[in-house]
């Protein structure tokens, strides 16, 4: 009987679970589910009180959990800053939360024609927004209070951060925190989208006012009309891996609008203008230089008070909104910690967000007018302090081919810290020598632009990246030869020399190297043309590509402003039409192009390097190829190094290239002095 008894009295059972389940269990919150966290509701239980009577009126739950002494601050502070949180996710599901302004879901059950839904009409009616707006006020002042209790608990309790390095509830707090935040700004953006968060004018929402202070490289504020995206919130397809720096802080990205930026100065470059080709065709780009606009930032907020009770009776905060290129760490309370970074959101979100793959094919096929002149985009804000790395893509190519690359340079600290990122992004149509020459002309105005005085350290020894149809012109760019000689030896030579005496055709034939550029990188270099673009149905798609008719107008319209005579203006016209080919055409192994520059020389002392495709496996040097450049076009002597890499054409995207592409970035900053050499990485030599 006694052990029947006590049998009967056994309530702990055991069993194993999944570990899934366990860390589940430990770590989740009402973030990530529809119940409170662990931790939460183990505090809830011990005091009597039940989760949907909490989350129903938090204020209430809070004012008998102060009231338990057994419930120390951390515990009281933690479970408040996610009962507010939770209470905000249960009004966002009721219907006086949802605007009214937004429409419905489409819904798969409507009659429609075909496979297109068609919404039934209906008769316009007044929208009552009064309760959407109340219950806007509400999820404002929860968002407060969760932001007030997670500070608190963060930086206030009797233990520092430092004592909960290992705890699982410490990063919970964060999450509230940065949540709650996350939430107070977009209510702020989509309230009042003209807001301009600087600290010249405080907003007021609800009962709490927030006091912003940017530290940012640009005007010390975010201009109005910024928009700010939670870089939490962002899952981007294509990148290998997030670049982020843990610390506190919430991270964004910041949106300026396009009138943010700031006009570039004229520019020998095509404006794709009927006005501008009306009055003489003047070479003038001057929304061709893109600084950035899409920014990381991070903030940080700060209810004022100096102890805990002040904290949480508080209804002022100050906002520091951070630019992380410059800032790595932050004071609170006199105490420094690390400052939170996402570096490949903005990055990702503009790729995202232009489609420059798309744009790209267009104007390879001649129907993107627009791209005419090239355009140079800054991926963060100009810094003089540090080096520029600019980079040229391929054929058929846009910025997008430089992801890999550019996302392993943000990640990678010392590079990050020392390097910035311009790429340019061009028509591959377009001949190769017109695309040096607008490419040339446009870099120089960049540099110009940004430091008029060529005093800053930005403006010296940057480095030039090229791939393919990227890596020829680059080569070209870093070149002074002068062709004028070797050119148009077909035509009558009275005619040839009135035609080399026009400014406009001699700067087309006369190398000129880029000044500011101090080392340069070719990766799968079709120097001395490509079989490939000889090929019968890379033939064929050379005839569907056309050159943009703009262009072919400009040298028409240009040159009879040039004071010519007539049988001059008639070869040109005669040139335009048949001598002057689209860039898959230039490639060839047989074309004037190849035959004209395949020897350019590059500027003495300049270091450069080359990095090559082999889809050959095991086999001699000269049978080497990526597919579509040989080695022996790709080859040049004289490099600092040349790295053959198992792999196609694409070899930029190749971990192999990255890891190679860092060691010269970085033995660059070594050689300059910017950085102290790495003893276990020696300079490799040539092979």
């Amino acid at each position: 009987m006694s052990s029947i008894g006590l049998s009967g009295c056994q309530v702990v059972k055991v069993k194993q679970q999944p570990l899934s389940v366990s860390l589940s269990n430990e770590r989740d919150s009402i973030l990530v589910r529809s119940r409170l966290s662990e931790a939460t509701l183990s505090v809830l239980a011990s005091t009597g009180q039940e989760p949907e009577d909490c989350t129903d009126n938090p204020d209430a739950c809070l004012t008998k959990l102060r009231k338990v002494p057994q419930v120390i601050d951390e515990q009281y502070l933690a479970v408040g800053s996610e009962l507010y949180l939770a209470k905000v996710k249960q009004l966002k599901d009721t219907p006086e939360c949802h605007s009214p302004l937004e429409p419905e879901p489409f819904s798969t059950e409507l009659a429609g024609l075909g496979n297109k839904i068609v919404r039934p009409v209906q008769a316009p009616v007044e929208v009552d927004l009064k309760p959407y707006y109340h219950c806007l006020s509400i999820q404002q002042d929860l968002l407060a209070s969760s932001l007030r209790h997670a500070y608190a608990y963060l930086f206030y309790t009797e233990r520092e951060p430092s004592q909960r390095l290992f705890d699982n509830r410490q990063v919970q707090v964060r999450d509230f925190y940065n949540q709650a935040l996350v939430n107070l700004v977009t209510l702020i953006n989509q309230t009042n989208k003209n807001y301009q968060f600087s600290n010249k004018k405080p907003f007021q929402l609800g009962d709490n006012t927030f006091y912003f202070y940017p530290y940012l490289s640009q005007d010390k504020s975010l201009p109005a009309s910024t928009e700010l995206v939670s870089a939490y919130d962002l899952n981007f397809r294509g990148l290998q891996s997030i670049n982020r720096r843990d610390g506190f802080g919430t991270e964004f990205v910041s949106i300026l609008p396009e009138s943010a930026e700031k006009p570039a100065q004229s520019v020998n470059t095509y404006q794709v203008d009927k006005k501008a080709s009306d009055t003489g065709n003047k070479a003038q780009a001057k929304n061709n230089i893109h600084q950035a606009r899409y920014l990381p930032v991070t903030m940080v907020a700060q209810p004022r008070g100096h102890n805990i009770k002040e904290i949480l009776q508080s209804h002022a905060f100050d906002v520091q909104i951070y630019n992380p290129y410059e800032y790595e760490k932050i004071d609170v309370d006199q105490k420094s910690y690390p400052l939170a970074a996402n570096f490949s959101a903005p990055y990702g979100l503009w790729l995202a967000r232009t489609d420059l793959a798309a744009t790209a094919y267009r104007s390879l096929l001649g129907r993107e007018d627009r791209l005419v002149a090239p355009h140079l985009y800054m991926l963060e804000p100009y810094n003089p302090n540090k080096r520029v790395i600019i980079m040229v893509h391929g054929l058929a190519s846009s910025p997008e081919a430089w992801i890999r690359l550019t996302h392993d340079v943000l990640g990678d600290t010392i590079l990050r810290e020392h390097y910035q990122v311009w790429q340019v992004f061009y028509s591959t149509s377009m001949p190769i020598l017109e695309n040096r020459y607008q490419i040339h002309g446009l870099v120089e105005n960049a540099f110009k632009q940004v430091d008029p005085q060529n005093k800053a350290t930005a403006s010296h020894d940057a480095v030039l990246i090229g791939h393919s149809m990227g890596a020829v012109i680059a080569r070209l760019l870093m070149s002074n030869d002068d062709f004028e000689n070797k050119a148009l030896t077909d035509i009558s030579p009275q005619i040839r020399q009135k035609l080399m005496a026009i400014p406009a055709v001699q700067q087309r034939f006369k190398m000129q190297a880029l000044p500011e550029i101090g080392r340069m990188v070719l990766l799968s270099a079709p120097l001395r043309g490509t079989d490939y673009a000889d090929r019968w149905f890379t033939r064929a798609i050379r005839k569907v590509i056309r050159l943009p008719k703009s262009f072919v107008d400009t040298i028409i319209t240009g040159s009879q402003t040039a004071n010519i005579d007539q049988q001059l203006l008639q070869t040109i016209h005669n040139i335009s039409l048949t001598k002057v080919q689209n860039g898959p055409s230039d490639l060839s192994k047989k074309s004037d192009f190849t035959k004209l520059t395949q020897n350019a020389h590059i500027v003495a002392g300049l270091p450069y390097h080359s990095i090559i495709g082999n889809a050959k496996g095991d086999v001699s040097k000269s049978e080497m190829s990526d597919g579509i450049v040989s080695y022996n076009s790709a080859h040049l002597d004289g490099a600092v190094s040349e790295k053959i890499i198992e792999g196609g054409h694409s070899i930029q995207e190749k971990p192999e290239a990255i890891l190679e592409l860092r060691r010269i970035l970085r033995l660059h900053l070594e050689k300059l002095g910017d950085v102290s050499p790495n003893p276990s990485k020696a300079e490799e030599p040539a092979t």
